[in-house]
């Protein structure tokens, strides 16, 4: 975070795309997008402006001295910034070589150069002092004795790898530096630099990322956001030599091509690699490496179409989707904003700069605009804060409150959008590097706090890194005797990844379930866990079949303190923010572990773990998650031969729920008889406005192919679904996508019929007393 006390480049990208959006780039929320491409007018294809062009030009000068002058805060923040820069000593070559390894210390000089190269470059265009241009130039050609601007270590691999993360900070200043200079340098000099950026950071990267002969790196080996942030490095570089080396042109070719390719990565089957991006928009990396990867490329393309100005830019299509991926992790309080922090993102995340970047692009949307009205990270003070109330349309209307990635295996779901909601996160997805073994795992944020945790990270280099953040045991996971998913997973990827399946959110119910079976695959043939958010309850329920009988441990990560109740529940308490967790089923034993805070392992934490009574292969847990400890519901096991459930008393209701033990445990003739009602469903939730009332309110059903009452027929279908709905004068059913055909009871001819929020046509069978839902696509 910078206030006005002071900027860094990361701001100032920010605080040009706003003053200065690509030129040719839609302003309007939606650009010109609907057409599929961003069409840039301006010059024929083949042409490009004079230097300097990435970032500003002499056009957008003008535009920015307005800006600043209208915002004296932000001009004085830049200009000291600059001084800043101006005073700072240049870094030795031996200071950078420090620590070794493939990156050693070069993050600092590439960091200083990073800085440089975008704000002393700007503020000599815009003052017109030639004391940014004498400091910039004097580290440019520093920085070319540099032997490499990357780790010692890269050279030790095999095959030998050139570049790093740190390669592109010295790209990024020196093409923006470059480009700044350009029409001021000697001859001499800027023949010095070039060779300089070209040695040290354009063959590098491109011949270890992108360039055929020399290329390194795959998709299936770095991928991830290595390879976007690299190649982006490059690709800036590429762009600011364009007119001057004629190699330029086919690099930025070669790297265009790139991008598209990585963006369309669909995994790969021999090396245990899923794609890189959803079609919606996320990397399995998380919030913090997708944004990294993100705004890199982002950085580039900018660059692009400001280079470019008659040419299209192409569509990528998680760039459409992206920005509702970060809204939908964002956790909005009174006092900032969280991220859901699984793998080893961080909660405190902003992507602010993406987001700009986006309407920059003219790629922003409805959902960028969104986050940055919901994003409170930044201080009333801050330079992004007097500029963006200018720059982005308001957005009126809320977001969903529930959000699915099925691949990736993300869910959330939130109370509402107000500041300090109650937010729950899930995640059942792929274990690899920045992406741990968490399969099954989720958070629980609650009145602008943390309350269920992720246990976090730690440094890298740390050894608790890999022995305890990234495994199973860090997470709120079930556990087989004392095992979790294999430390191989962490290595060498997940063989077969857990999803997210059948989201449902309506008639005040939210439900999503995730198949955790294939990372636990060496202990368990079925391992499901499901959520069901009802009011002021949050139902999990676990249902896991393993090979054999052995000890499960149930594990609760929480942030603050608990106390243990009489009545066999907890009291989790974190400053505001309280809930009861009360393991309904199976009998149990609680215990305290041990484990490490987030950031800090050398600081040691409990977290809880709940064992059953009787081990046993078939094991089902049913546990209620209280949000409103004054008003906790009176909860009643509920056991059959062939069902386990929980009945839910509170004041205006009772709740029923029912697990399916026949389907639970793979059964092909899963029908099952509770009291008058009988189904083949995997679960039931029975929602009644009064206790021992004849009328149910509400019904929800995962799984199943038929509800029945008696000999009524409340919902058949051929296909099991998993569905949500009420009935009465209006009938309102929200499902999944498993059934095309529902047939649910009416007494009489509803007056309205919606199918997932939309008007619906039916026919309704007097006789049956059955309405048909049929989708006609």
């Amino acid at each position: 975070m910078s206030t006005l006390e002071g900027i860094n480049r990361r701001d100032l990208i920010k605080w040009i795309a706003i003053a200065c959006p690509a030129m040719g780039a839609s302003t309007a929320l939606w650009g010109s997008r609907q057409e599929g491409e961003l069409v840039a007018k301006g010059p024929a294809p083949g042409h490009h402006p004079a230097h300097p062009r990435l970032y500003y030009s002499a056009a957008s000068l003008d535009r920015i001295r307005c800006t600043l002058a209208s915002h004296p805060e932000a001009d004085a923040a830049l200009k000291k910034h600059g001084e800043e820069l101006l005073a700072a000593e240049l870094i030795p070559e031996n200071v950078a070589e420090i620590g070794g390894g493939q990156q050693a210390n070069y993050v600092k000089p590439g960091n200083q150069i990073a800085e440089m190269g975008l704000t002393l470059g700007l503020l000599f265009h815009l003052t017109g002092e030639a004391k940014y241009a004498d400091k910039l130039r004097g580290a440019l050609l520093y920085y070319t004795h540099y032997v490499r601007w990357a780790g010692p270590g890269l050279v030790n691999r095999s095959p030998p790898w050139h570049s790093e993360l740190d390669t592109e900070l010295f790209s990024f200043g020196y093409a923006t530096g470059y480009d700044a200079l350009h029409s001021v340098l000697s001859e001499d000099d800027r023949k010095t630099i070039a060779e300089g950026m070209v040695r040290l950071a354009a063959l590098p990267i491109l011949e270890d990322w992108v360039l055929p002969g020399k290329r390194v790196h795959s998709f299936d080996s770095m991928g991830h956001n290595w390879w976007g942030v690299c190649v982006a490095g490059g690709g800036l570089c590429a762009l600011a030599l364009l007119g001057d080396d004629p190699r330029a042109h086919g690099w930025i070719d070669a790297v265009d091509a790139g991008f598209l390719q990585w963006f369309q990565y669909p995994g790969n089957v021999l090396q245990n690699r899923v794609q890189t991006f959803e079609r919606s928009g996320p990397s399995y990396e998380g919030v913090l490496y997708t944004n990294y990867g993100i705004s890199e490329y982002l950085c580039y393309r900018l660059a692009w179409q400001n280079t470019f100005l008659g040419r299209k830019a192409p569509r990528i299509e998680p760039l459409d989707h992206i920005a509702r991926f970060f809204l939908q992790t964002l956790y909005p309080t009174s006092t900032g904003s969280l991220a859901v922090n699984f793998g080893d993102s961080p909660t405190h995340v902003d992507v602010t700069t993406t987001m700009m970047l986006l309407f920059a692009c003219g790629l922003g949307t409805s959902d960028a605009a969104r986050y940055l009205q919901y994003v409170h990270t930044h201080p009333e003070s801050t330079l992004l804060t007097l500029l963006h109330r200018e720059a982005i349309p308001r957005v009126h209307g809320g977001a969903p409150t529930a959000c699915i990635y099925p691949q990736m295996g993300w869910a959330t779901m939130r109370s509402s959008w107000e500041n300090d909601a109650t937010f729950l996160a899930m995640k059942s997805g792929y274990t690899w590097n920045h992406a741990h073994a968490d399969a099954g795992s989720f958070i629980l944020f609650k009145q602008g706090v943390p309350l269920v945790i992720d246990s976090g990270n730690c440094p890298y280099s740390r050894p608790e890194y890999t022995t305890y953040y990234r495994q199973s045991r860090a997470h709120n996971v079930i556990m087989m005797d004392g095992a979790g998913q294999p430390e191989e997973d962490i290595n060498y990827g997940c063989k077969f990844p857990g999803q997210m399946h059948s989201l449902i959110d309506g008639l005040g119910l939210k439900y999503v379930y995730a198949d955790a079976t294939g990372p636990m695959a060496r202990w368990f043939r079925r391992n499901y866990r499901h959520w069901l958010w009802s009011g002021d309850v949050i139902f999990i329920v676990d249902t896991v079949l393993a090979y054999t009988e052995g000890p499960m441990d149930w594990l609760l990560h929480y942030e603050g303190e608990y106390r243990a109740n009489a009545d066999g529940s907890i009291t989790l308490k974190n400053g505001p923010a309280e809930a009861v967790v009360h393991m309904l089923f199976p009998p149990h034993a609680q215990r305290q572990e041990t484990g490490l805070a987030d950031h800090d392992p050398d600081r040691k934490v409990p977290y809880l773990a709940f064992r059953p009574e009787a081990a046993d292969k078939s094991q089902q847990f049913i546990t209620a998650i209280c949000l409103d400890p004054a008003a906790v519901p009176r909860l009643e096991l509920l056991n059959g031969s062939d069902f386990v459930g929980i009945r839910a008393q509170a004041a205006h209701s009772v709740e029923e729920l029912y697990v399916n033990l026949r389907a639970v445990n793979g059964s092909t003739s899963t029908g099952i008889t509770i009291g008058e009602w009988t189904t083949d469903a995997y679960f039931v939730h029975l929602t009644q406005p009064v206790a021992g009332g004849a009328t149910t309110a509400r019904y929800f059903m995962s799984d199943g192919s038929y509800l029945r009452r008696g000999r009524q027929s409340v919902l058949e279908s051929l296909s099991k679904l998993t569905a949500c709905w009420s009935s009465g004068e209006s009938v309102e059913l929200v499902s999944d996508d498993a059934s095309n055909s529902i047939l649910i009871a009416a007494e009489r001819p509803p007056q309205r019929t919606r199918w997932n929020g939309s008007e619906t046509a039916t026919v309704y069978d007097k006789a049956r007393k059955i309405v048909s839902f049929k989708r006609t696509n």
